[in-house]
């Protein structure tokens, strides 16, 4: 889904790299310079008046974006006085920990409008990406994620189940390759889920966040999206035998394989950490 010109949470973000690295370049002990405290309290009030009206107007929950609240009062706090250098970094990194996990919520939020607009066409900007990533780390990856975008942009198929696999797949893919079974065994407090002797997708999600050094709710987010992905799959899987009605059947296993897609794009931006690009 193509950005609107001006899209205050992109703007926003490419305000912050500016004075994130203006920040880091500085020599000085002490941010005194007029023209960066005045661009971190330009960026505060962007995300004040813009991105976080936006955000909610999107529907995300105030509970949700309230993590970043704080380290951008803080930040306002700063650029209202002459501070040391370190403290700006350190509330700068801490905004930028909390991108991630509001990146993905947005997206899904978007593509559900999209959807709703009928306007969820292939290859937006985030599913460009998506693919061109993927075609460098795994073509065969890349080429499910295409082929389950080519499935939900046709009006002639009768069933969902391959889109779902194709789906399910890529993201297997992608995580046996971000995470083999060998390293996420060895992990600190792994232990097997009940009656299985390989580590799941959602592990190995956990085990690659985890590394990075993500958030905790970009962890959980993540988590939860590979566990709807993989319910997901199940149910589109019985469905045939489920749903009496072809045209009922068709309908409905459309909307699920959707939203499904909308989960897969979450995780896969995450996986590939192409939504901070």
């Amino acid at each position: 889904m193509q950005r609107p010109q001006g899209d205050p949470w992109d703007s926003l973000w490419s305000d912050f790299d500016a004075l994130r690295a203006k920040v880091r370049a500085s020599k000085a002990q002490n941010i005194n310079a007029k023209g960066l405290r005045e661009a971190g309290k330009s960026l505060v009030q962007s995300y004040f008046r813009a991105a976080r009206p936006q955000l909610l107007d999107l529907g995300l929950d105030a509970n949700q974006i309230a993590d970043l609240d704080a380290p951008m009062q803080e930040l306002l706090r700063l650029a209202n006085g002459l501070n040391n250098k370190r403290s700006y970094e350190r509330q700068l990194d801490t905004i930028r920990r909390y991108k991630p996990g509001l990146d993905i919520h947005r997206e899904m939020l978007l593509g559900g409008q999209a959807q709703k607009t009928g306007s969820a066409l292939p290859h937006s900007h985030l599913e460009r990406m998506i693919v061109d990533t993927l075609k460098q780390l795994l073509p065969s990856a890349a080429l499910s994620y295409e082929q389950a975008l080519q499935d939900l942009a046709g009006s002639q198929r009768l069933s969902y189940r391959g889109t779902a696999v194709e789906l399910r797949e890529c993201l297997r893919e992608l995580l046996d390759h971000l995470a083999p079974d060998a390293a996420v065994v060895k992990a600190p407090g792994f232990a097997y889920e009940k009656g299985l002797t390989k580590p799941t997708m959602k592990q190995k999600a956990r085990f690659i966040l985890k590394n990075r050094g993500g958030a905790q709710s970009s962890v959980s987010s993540a988590e939860d999206a590979v566990l709807r992905i993989e319910e997901a799959t199940a149910s589109l899987a019985r469905s045939v035998y489920m749903r009496g009605s072809v045209s009922t059947h068709v309908a409905t296993t459309l909307r699920e394989a959707r939203e499904l897609k909308l989960y897969a794009d979450a995780v896969l931006a995450e996986l590939l950490e192409i939504l901070g690009r």
